[in-house]
């Protein structure tokens, strides 16, 4: 293909784009003779110091927003408004990847995300319709999976994204349940992507070493519902109700506390056997049972919900899926053995630790006690370790702080950083997150509660030497068959 038919002329300032290329690549030592090799500006680290690398490999041609680091370059120099944003529409255009005939769904928000998608996910499937579903950590369409057990994104690069898209759709799906990073907002990995439906599930403290501020934080969440045909949107959010109020005109909003166009009410708390209410919206009531722990997952249902409504299910479709909504793996899962019961979650956010917390104090007896395993991740927002901590000693009768993944950061710093937030005693330190595990289910007491939080569905742990096998479930299995 030409270059002008991979990007859009009113994206380019300067360059030949009648130039033939056959791939599009990000990483100059993928780049063949027939690539088009797109310098992306970093992050965390000045990417055109690596210029005479990428005039070095060789490509068809370079696509930057500097042009000037190329001056000397004696290859074609393709120079842009936004290299991110042009590297998302090439690779959309080379994949030919078509949104017609199918639904797009995406899904964003600081909690919930994971598990909202993966409710309407089922919902879908369980009424016959084919999804793609793309989430943290997992891509997958029916039982195939696109992804391997190391896979740690939630919106995939779009070298990997418009591919698997394609894939998708050309494999019979009929709708794409698609999780949406604020990273991935940011970084106009979706920009060519109109979506059906963008859900809103809730903004809290996180990724504030990329975003900066929270304002700046959510204003890439918004991309989404701004980009959407239609919004669903939690209004008991703070910052749900600006986005309901100011899309008013394309949006649903969903609550408890605020009376929505969808609302719960009578929430019945079942403990560990899920939660069931009455949900209220304009033209019809019924009562929702989903067997899925967690009070918060009032919301997630609701938003799953209120979009599968848009897909024009029926109440009943969408009630009876529920009913039959099966463990999502890593969220509130619960293993039992040893008499006692040993939670594992992904929280790793003090908003969402602190609810899983809340809901597991209220839902336990009082002779019980929770015994809570956590780290917070490397090279992430370091301003919520000790908020994590903070919630922990007021939660969790006992708390061990180990690593997660720690990626370039030294663990023992990390840790150091978390337990600043104790004030005092209640917690202990094991490094080793697997010995840690161990160490707390060998000392439960009877009919206590293990809380590992943190890495939930993951099956790996990244440190400085990169990402290595790690099972949770595994671990906490042999653990649970020593102590018995």
């Amino acid at each position: 293909m030409k270059i002008k038919d991979l990007i859009p002329k009113e994206e380019v300032l300067g360059g030949n784009l009648g130039i033939e290329v056959k791939e599009c690549t990000a990483d100059y030592k993928k780049a063949r003779e027939d690539s088009l090799l797109f310098l992306l500006p970093g992050v965390n680290f000045d990417t055109y110091t690596l210029s005479d690398k990428y005039v070095k490999a060789k490509p068809r041609a370079i696509v930057t927003e500097r042009a000037e680091y190329f001056e000397k370059a004696k290859l074609p120099i393709i120079r842009v408004r936004s290299a991110r944003k042009a590297f998302a529409l090439a690779n959309h255009a080379l994949s030919a990847f078509s949104a017609n005939g199918i639904k797009l769904i995406g899904i964003t928000g600081t909690n919930g995300k994971t598990s909202t998608a993966t409710i309407l996910r089922h919902i879908l499937e369980y009424n016959g319709i084919k999804v793609g579903f793309i989430g943290t950590g997992k891509i997958e369409f029916g039982t195939e999976r696109f992804c391997d057990s190391h896979y740690s994104m939630t919106s995939p690069d779009p070298d990997l994204l418009y591919p698997t898209l394609a894939r998708m759709k050309n494999g019979g799906a009929e709708a794409i349940v698609m999780e949406t990073s604020s990273h991935a907002l940011a970084l106009e990995k979706l920009a060519p992507l109109k979506f059906d439906i963008g859900v809103f599930t809730g903004l809290s403290h996180e990724h504030l070493d990329f975003h900066k501020t929270i304002d700046e934080y959510f204003e890439s969440k918004e991309k989404l519902i701004t980009n959407a045909k239609r919004g669903i949107i939690n209004i008991d959010d703070p910052r749900g109700r600006i986005l309901y109020e100011k899309y008013s005109d394309k949006s649903v909003g969903i609550g408890v506390l605020f009376e929505g166009d969808i609302r719960a009410r009578e929430i019945d708390d079942r403990g560990f056997d899920g939660i069931s209410y009455i949900l209220k919206a304009k033209n019809h009531m019924t009562r929702i049972n989903l067997p899925l722990p967690g009070i918060y997952n009032t919301y997630n249902s609701l938003l799953a919900f209120s979009a599968a409504r848009e897909l024009e299910l029926s109440p009943k479709e969408i009630k009876d899926a529920l009913s039959h909504m099966p463990p999502i793996e890593g969220r509130y899962e619960i293993v039992r053995g040893g008499g006692i019961s040993v939670i594992i979650d992904y929280a790793h956010t003090p908003f969402a630790l602190e609810n899983l917390l809340k809901n597991i104090n209220t839902n336990k007896n009082i002779k019980q006690n929770i015994i809570l395993v956590f780290g917070c991740g490397g090279e992430r927002d370091k301003g919520k370790r000790p908020m994590m901590a903070s919630i922990a000693k007021k939660y969790a009768s006992s708390t061990i702080v180990t690593t997660d993944n720690s990626r370039g950061e030294d663990p023992e710093k990390i840790i150091s950083d978390i337990v600043s937030g104790f004030g005092g005693g209640g917690y202990g330190v094991i490094v080793n997150r697997a010995d840690a595990i161990r160490y707390a289910i060998k000392n439960a007491k009877k009919d206590d509660i293990v809380l590992i939080a943190g890495k939930g569905h993951e099956r790996y742990i990244c440190d400085a030497e990169g990402y290595h096998d790690f099972d949770e479930r595994e671990i906490v299995a042999g653990a649970l068959a020593e102590r018995a």
